[in-house]
């Protein structure tokens, strides 16, 4: 499961190169595509359609299909109510991916971040498989939230997350943009 899935990056390399069976991946967001060609259009030409705005599970189906992928199903949904419909019907994944927009652009928006990455956690470590565990792998591109206190704030904002699904987790690894 792919939560943020955006243009599928993550999904799409799960199918190509990571042996998943089958993903699924969920955005609500817009994404601006713009069209690359080796010389530039002819004049007189109709070049409006070089740079537009689509839904971006739109440019993520295109990418699958620019692939040759066939597993991955992309959904146009915001993701709090799709974690809310698949908990109800108790869907469940081997791997959950978190990767949400900046949701704290400043210190100051740290604390309503903290709760929203909290609920966000709590949400998707409920759909990671019970019986046989998995992975969730969370992101934040907030660097207030991996900053304060040397990253421990993030992680302790999960560790809540994780008492709130009930769910017991184990730190593999952290990483840092490129």
């Amino acid at each position: 499961l792919d939560l943020c899935c955006f243009v599928g990056a993550f999904s799409l390399n799960a199918a190509v190169n990571g042996g998943a069976k089958k993903c699924t991946g969920v955005d609500s967001s817009k994404v601006r595509t713009v069209r690359v060609v080796a010389s530039p259009p002819p004049p007189n030409s109709n070049s409006s359609n070089f740079n537009h705005i689509q839904d971006a599970v739109a440019a993520a189906q295109k990418n699958a299909e620019l692939n040759g992928v066939d597993n991955c199903e992309f959904i146009a949904m915001g993701i709090e109510a799709y974690m809310k419909d698949a908990i109800s019907r108790g869907l469940e994944y081997d791997i959950v991916i978190l990767d949400p927009p900046k949701l704290a652009p400043t210190v100051k928006s740290l604390e309503r971040a903290s709760r929203k990455y909290h609920a966000l956690n709590r949400d998707a470590l409920k759909l990671v498989n019970k019986k046989s565990g998995g992975v969730l792998m969370t992101c934040t591109c907030s660097s207030a939230m991996s900053t304060m206190n040397g990253g421990q704030y993030f992680l302790n904002t999960i560790q809540r997350a994780s008492l709130a699904a009930g769910r017991e987790i184990t730190l593999h690894g952290r990483s840092h943009a490129a």
